[in-house]
């Protein structure tokens, strides 16, 4: 009874769509292709809107299907131009933005926007019509500003990387980055919060070579981040709630040996480390939001199955498979990166269906509840709470398996920032303690709530979900 009256108060704090959900279906094999050419967005009501492609009469089109959070359905899909390739981004006040590849004597990149995905705008073209163009990816600034980057073919068979900056729906700046005898993929991200203009991307060229930027000037100059040898360059950016002249960036990309490897890089520019994670063969992967210290998300493929992984940083050595998701030929997930969720990811892939292909959504938790059981077994210890929801205290029980470090508990909001530190007790062997009343450090109550229960022993550490509710 305990048990199914937990599950029953944690439903009220779900948005309903956590189980995956067939939304759309295709006959063309890239119709969410390319990692990071976002194909899902959420805005601040957390509604969803996703972009994908199809064959109609021989011709690719790009159409959309949209859920609604109060009617909790998705629409049927809707055709939007004819295109392929399409990238969505999202400013803070719900506005979207969609650059996609238009074939007509030579590929261009087009640009349209619409208020709330229903109705957009005529496409324009904003490439140079005199050179093939592919690829366009896409962020939001603070300003509202769309940064977009494309790969432009010139006529002497090399590859240049253009930008782009559109301001509402106007053209403001083009101009070439770099050239290269080829340029494979690009990735861009700007603040997951829209708290400033500071662009960070990524391209990679001639074979396996990464490079990693910033610029803070809108490409007037720009700044090497990070290199190395590798493919499907992956980037997220975010701020320290409290320190917010510290960002944290994270990268992740795919190594020459197939490895997924993680970068973590906290400003100013310059404390930098990686690591190469214990995922082999990875095929594709994609990147979810930040939100330092908590962690983030992300999707990779590997033997044909789609994980979504969690991790705290490179500086802990614990990374978390959340969900395993095994289907038919699976491929191009697509994740959700503004507007900032701190508590789920929503994602997308495509799934093989005769001769055509369903597109799957799902959204996932981060972290799962204390009272659950645990999914994370070899990380040498284990957290749980009860009761949950609580009212006036929490307690936390944490079991060790070699009393080597005491553990450091610490409640964070889902704003990442720190509530209180929890001082932990040795019970008896290999076990400890903690209390919580739902105070800050002054001994203030803290609002009604969703929080977040870090543990860390060591250098592991993993992260629990807790209803404050008075």
């Amino acid at each position: 009874m305990k048990k199914i009256l937990l599950l029953t108060v944690m439903a009220s704090f779900s948005t309903g769509i956590t189980a995956q959900t067939l939304i759309a279906s295709s006959h063309d094999p890239n119709a969410t292709t390319n990692h990071n050419q976002r194909k899902i967005i959420r805005d601040a009501d957390t509604n969803i809107c996703v972009v994908y492609t199809t064959i109609l009469v021989q011709k690719s089109v790009i159409k959309r299907v949209i859920y609604d959070r109060i009617t909790g359905q998705w629409s049927r899909p809707m055709t939007i131009t004819v295109g392929k390739n399409p990238t969505l981004s999202i400013d803070r006040d719900g506005r979207m933005c969609m650059l996609f590849e238009f074939n007509d004597s030579v590929t261009e990149i087009k640009y349209s926007s619409s208020a709330d995905g229903s109705d957009w705008t005529a496409p324009t073209t904003i490439s140079d019509p005199a050179h093939a163009c592919t690829l366009p990816v896409a962020d939001m600034d603070s300003s509202g500003c769309l940064n977009a980057f494309w790969i432009q073919k010139n006529d002497d068979s090399t590859e240049s990387l253009v930008y782009a900056c559109m301001a509402g729906d106007s053209l403001v700046d083009t101009r070439c980055v770099t050239t290269k005898d080829e340029i494979l993929d690009v990735a861009v991200a700007n603040h997951l919060q829209y708290l400033d203009n500071n662009l960070l991307f990524a391209i990679q060229f001639n074979g396996d070579s990464l490079q990693f930027f910033t610029s803070s000037d809108r490409m007037v100059t720009c700044d090497t981040l990070y290199a190395a040898m590798g493919s499907r360059p992956c980037i997220s950016y975010n701020t320290f709630w409290y320190y917010p002249e510290e960002t944290g960036i994270r990268l992740l990309f795919v190594d020459v040996n197939s490895h997924l490897t993680e970068v973590e890089t906290i400003s100013p520019w310059g404390q930098t480390d990686s690591r190469v994670l214990n995922y082999y063969p990875v095929d594709d992967v994609c990147i979810d939001d930040i939100a330092p210290p908590l962690g983030y998300s992300f999707l990779f493929l590997q033997n044909g199955i789609l994980y979504h992984g969690f991790s705290y940083g490179v500086w802990w050595s614990w990374v978390s498979v959340l969900d395993t998701t095994n289907g038919n030929n699976i491929s191009h997930p697509s994740m959700a990166y503004k507007h900032f969720s701190p508590l789920y990811a929503d994602f997308i892939w495509m799934e093989g269906d005769g001769d055509s292909f369903n597109i799957v959504y799902k959204q996932d938790d981060k972290y799962i509840w204390t009272g659950m059981p645990d999914p994370e077994p070899g990380k040498g210890f284990y957290i749980a709470g009860y009761p949950n929801p609580f009212t006036d205290r929490l307690t936390l029980t944490i079991h060790v398996e070699e009393e080597t470090s005491i553990p450091v508990i610490q409640i964070y909001s889902t704003h990442s920032e720190l509530i209180k530190t929890l001082t932990a007790r040795r019970s008896y062997t290999n076990h400890y303690s903690a209390y919580w009343d739902g105070d800050t450090e002054t001994g203030v109550k803290v609002k009604p709530g969703v929080y977040i229960i870090m543990c860390s022993v060591g250098d592991k550490r993993t992260a629990r979900k807790v209803i404050f509710k008075p």
